[in-house]
């Protein structure tokens, strides 16, 4: 009724009920394979993999999280707006950035805006917990930013590879040291847009956080 996926909700559940205090909660992988029958499960018969589900890891239900947002044909802040949100977070008056990040997010579908403003919840309710599982709102900005956007010209099995390779690190330094101006010019393209993404979600959760999106 709300327009949120029975997948996502179930998730966000499970993560908040068994999770909230697991260390790296997001951050440890899952075997894919697994994930990926799971997955099709959930396609197949919902209450028979919410069963399975109930039965596995709390890490199982975060990852399948991710995995859905990964793997949706269109972005949860869609390949239209995906520009835009670009443009926001590289102004460099902060009453600019974020009269234009309201704006964008305001232009969102309203399902995508609803399900978007249940994860920010979610994952603010995650970071309170930060002091048992090390997952600071900066952290989950780098899990989730190339999750829940991609220029439309990203394959799905790249959209979040920098979230989960060894660049992630560096990613990391790059979200949380925003007072330092980054060196553009010695980074890829895609570090570059991998890091805006992340810096984007950062943002959001900020926002949301202060009750600046309603």
């Amino acid at each position: 009724a709300d327009g949120i996926p029975k997948i996502v909700a179930k998730c966000i559940e499970i993560v908040e009920r068994d999770g909230l205090e697991e260390t790296g909660i997001y951050r440890v992988c899952c075997v894919a394979s697994e994930l990926q029958k799971l997955r099709r499960q959930f396609d197949q018969s919902y209450s028979a993999a919410e069963t399975v589900l109930e039965q596995k890891s709390v890490h199982v239900a975060a990852n399948l999280l991710k995995l859905f947002f990964r793997e949706l044909p269109e972005p949860l802040f869609t390949t239209q707006l995906y520009p835009l949100f670009l443009r926001a977070i590289q102004m460099n008056d902060p009453d600019n950035q974020r009269l234009s990040l309201l704006e964008n997010i305001s232009n969102l579908p309203q399902t995508n805006r609803r399900i978007l403003y249940r994860l920010l919840d979610h994952l603010i309710l995650v970071s309170r917990n930060s002091q048992q599982n090390m997952m600071h709102l900066e952290n989950l900005a780098v899990v989730f930013g190339p999750t829940l956007m991609r220029p439309s010209k990203l394959v799905d099995s790249n959209s979040s590879y920098y979230a989960q390779s060894g660049s992630s690190q560096q990613l990391n330094k790059l979200v949380v040291n925003v007072k330092q101006e980054p060196d553009l010019d010695q980074m890829s393209n895609e570090l570059q847009g991998s890091m805006f993404q992340c810096q984007i979600v950062l943002q959001c959760l900020k926002l949301r956080r202060d009750n600046q999106l309603i």
